[in-house]
C-alpha cells in the first residue's frame, strides 16, 4: 500500500511499486500489465495518479502501450535489475577487482538543496538537505575521475562529518548504515572535456570523456545516491558482456591505468 501522507508524490511511489513489481517477477517481461481500473483498486489511488506513472514509465521503456491490447512490460525493463546489477560496488572496489590502488581527494563537500528533477529522483522534497560531494579520483595514482554525489542527509544522518580523507562511500553507506545497495539506473553519455576536465584530468580541452550519471538504490527500491561522475575517455573504456543463459548484456567500466 502506497503512503498517501509521504512527501514523495504518489505517482512517484506507484512508480517504484510497479518497478519493485518487475524485479520481483510479479510483473515479468512481455506479460501485460493490470488495467487503470485495477490498478486504482490495487494502490488505492486516482486514476490521474495511475496515468501519469504509467505514462513516465512509458517515457523511461519500462512499459509500452499498444492500442487496443493494454499496457505491457517490454524485455528490456529487466536490464536495471539484473542479478549482476544487483552486486553493487563503488570506485574502490572495482579498481581492487583488478588489483589496482583508488585514493580519492575531495575537492568540495557542502549542504545543498538539489532541483526538482533530482529530488523526484531521490524521492525526497526540495527542501530536505542533501549532501554534495565532489572527489577526484586516482588509479595507480592517475587521475580518472571526477565524481560528484548526491547523497539525502535524512536518510545518513551525521554523514557529512565521515566524508573525510580516502573514504570509500559506498562501504561507510554499508557498514555505519547498514544499507545493502543492490542495483542501480545508469545513463552514460559522452562530452567534450572543459578548462576544469582538462586540469584534474590531465587532459586537453576538447578530448573525449565519458559523462556517466547514476542512482543507487537499496533492497526496498529507495534511491540511496546520485553520483555524476566525469572519466578520461583516454584511461577508461565500458565493457559489455553476455553469458550463456542470461537473458540480458551486463556492464560496466574499467581503467587503463
Amino acid at each position: 500500500m502506497l503512503d498517501q501522507n509521504a512527501a514523495t508524490p504518489l505517482y512517484e511511489q506507484l512508480k517504484q511499486a510497479i518497478k519493485k513489481g518487475i524485479r520481483d517477477g510479479e510483473y515479468p517481461p512481455g506479460s501485460r500489465m493490470p488495467s487503470e481500473a485495477e490498478m486504482e483498486k490495487l494502490y488505492d489511488v486516482s486514476r490521474i495518479t495511475v496515468r501519469r506513472a504509467v505514462k513516465e514509465l512509458c517515457e523511461e521503456e519500462i512499459l509500452a502501450r499498444k492500442q487496443g491490447k493494454g499496457t505491457f512490460v517490454l524485455s528490456s525493463a529487466q536490464i536495471s535489475y539484473n542479478r549482476l546489477d544487483r552486486t553493487v560496488g563503488g570506485f574502490h572496489d572495482s579498481l581492487a577487482r583488478d588489483g589496482k590502488e583508488a585514493t580519492v581527494d575531495i575537492l568540495e563537500k557542502a549542504i545543498i538543496r538539489v532541483s526538482a528533477s533530482y529530488a523526484r529522483d531521490l524521492q525526497i522534497s526540495v527542501e530536505d538537505d542533501v549532501v554534495y560531494l565532489k572527489r577526484l579520483m586516482y588509479g595507480n595514482q592517475v587521475p580518472v575521475m571526477i565524481d560528484t554525489a548526491y547523497i539525502p542527509a535524512k536518510r545518513f544522518p551525521g554523514i557529512y562529518d565521515k566524508l573525510v580523507g580516502n573514504v570509500a562511500l559506498f562501504h561507510l553507506m554499508e557498514s555505519e548504515y547498514r544499507v545493502k545497495l543492490e542495483r542501480y539506473y545508469k545513463v552514460l553519455k559522452v562530452q567534450k572535456a572543459d578548462r576544469e576536465m582538462s586540469r584534474l584530468l590531465n587532459c586537453h580541452v576538447g578530448d573525449p570523456m565519458f559523462d556517466l550519471f547514476k542512482i543507487t538504490y537499496n533492497e526496498e527500491g529507495i534511491p540511496q545516491n546520485i553520483s555524476v561522475s566525469i572519466l578520461s575517455g583516454e584511461n577508461t573504456y565500458y565493457v559489455i558482456s553476455n553469458e550463456e543463459g542470461d537473458q540480458v548484456n551486463q556492464s560496466g567500466l574499467s581503467w587503463k591505468v
